[in-house]
């Protein structure tokens, strides 16, 4: 396993970490990974405590690595844990890495964000393709790093409170398929066999990818059409696992389905043979393992291109499977519910454009009732 400045591996009966601070080595030798882990924690500690180096020459890497395996890996999924770290390492790391925390200012980091997040062509900054949630991640993710720099005693104040990203460009537009679109999908994937049935669960019911994928026959209850969402599907290093959690709290919870939606899914449980899909999952591939993101979203372009209708990622079955509830009418606090967000706050900031075309009706409504 290795994480940033970080090795930890076995040699034969024994483990070994080592891991480098500010151009110094050092290693550990112990009888299990989690001891030597526990020795690479506690050395970093004494460094960080000024016993090692002088906090004074600590830099933003070494901050980074220590913020990483002492807080971030003991509150993150395995999964979140490598995002995070990838995030730090090929966007913070880069511009920040080599300069002294205590050096840090609220303008030097403004001043590297404009470098990290824009461009300069002649007198105009051009922003970089990077999305909304990548640039206030990232701002985030690092006013919590440089606020474990305040807990240790590395710096007084955190630098980062203040701090502004300018100009940043607008979320992009949640992306959703037309009604007819909608429609074309749906017959296609019900006709074309077991390997499309997951995009007919998405946009018929809105889950998350790793939702539907993790969903078992034992979380479907065909009796009382609701189905309970409590797991998930993650990918480590390509493979994917089952793992009893949600994306978030709310993600755990209960939905309704239709008589038709118990129909089809009825359809899917007796084409299924018991004896092979031993993992009981609602929607296996043909071995009855666990869809992968990868074929998935190949076999989706394929399919966009037989319907002639845009490509807009795996995900905007979800979208669309929200603007038609919205659309309908549902209240957003049912929708929000349904998605599994964590307030209805976040499911309007998603849609608004939804929401802005439907007060437009409204007023076309209302100047009807006066004219």
């Amino acid at each position: 396993m290795k994480n940033g400045n970080t090795t930890i591996y076995k040699r034969g009966k024994k483990w070994r970490g080592q891991f480098r601070i500010d151009g110094k080595s050092f290693s550990f030798t112990a009888d299990t990974k989690g001891e030597v882990s526990r020795k690479i924690t506690e050395c970093q500690a004494d460094y960080f405590r000024g016993n090692l180096s002088n906090p004074s020459d600590v830099t933003v890497s070494d901050l980074t690595e220590a913020y990483l395996r002492r807080v971030a890996s003991k509150r993150l999924s395995e999964q979140s844990y490598i995002r995070l770290e990838a995030m730090l390492n090929n966007h913070l790391l880069p511009t920040f890495g080599d300069i002294k925390v205590c050096e840090l200012t609220r303008s030097m980091i403004e001043e590297n964000y404009a470098n990290i997040f824009q461009s300069k062509t002649g007198k105009n900054y051009k922003e970089k393709e990077y999305s909304h949630s990548t640039v206030n991640a990232l701002s985030s993710q690092f006013k919590k790093i440089l606020h474990f720099a305040v807990l240790e005693g590395i710096i007084n104040k955190n630098p980062h409170i203040g701090v502004e990203l300018h100009k940043l460009r607008p979320p992009k537009k949640v992306l959703a398929y037309t009604l007819e679109e909608n429609k074309k999908i749906i017959d296609y994937t019900l006709s074309h066999g077991q390997l499309y049935w997951i995009f007919w669960l998405l946009v018929t019911t809105g889950m998350r990818f790793g939702e539907a994928v993790a969903l078992t026959w034992d979380d479907v209850d065909l009796k009382n059409n609701t189905i309970d969402i409590n797991k998930i599907s993650v990918e480590l290093h390509g493979s994917p696992i089952i793992q009893n959690r949600t994306k978030t709290d709310a993600g755990m919870r209960t939905i309704h389905i239709s008589d038709s939606q118990n129909k089809v899914l009825r359809g899917f449980y007796a084409s299924y043979d018991k004896s092979l899909n031993y993992r009981n999952l609602v929607v296996p591939n043909t071995r009855y393992g666990i869809i992968t993101s990868a074929n998935t979203r190949r076999r989706w372009q394929k399919v966009c291109a037989e319907l002639e209708i845009p490509y807009y990622g795996v995900h905007a079955l979800r979208h669309t499977w929200a603007t038609r509830a919205l659309e309908s009418g549902a209240p957003v606090k049912t929708v929000s519910a349904m998605l599994g967000h964590k307030n209805v706050i976040t499911t309007m900031n998603i849609y608004q454009d939804v929401f802005k075309e439907a007060q437009d009706e409204v007023v076309q409504k209302m100047e009807q009732m006066f004219t």
